[in-house]
């Protein structure tokens, strides 16, 4: 397990949002959702509910 996994997750998790968390680690958002991947992997755990947001 990486360090920098669990600090992605935490910022993620703070920020409920994968691109500010990218903003705020200065990584790309694919990075960002790697990371959490590979941490869900190392756990055997899905960390995040995904929410769909329809605009109207």
């Amino acid at each position: 397990m990486e360090i920098k996994w669990l600090k992605t997750f935490i910022i993620a998790a703070s920020y409920e949002n994968f691109r500010q968390a990218s903003e705020d680690l200065f990584l790309t958002q694919p990075a960002v959702s790697k990371h959490i991947q590979r941490l869900q992997q190392e756990l055997g755990a899905e960390l995040f509910e995904k929410k769909v947001n329809i605009l109207r």
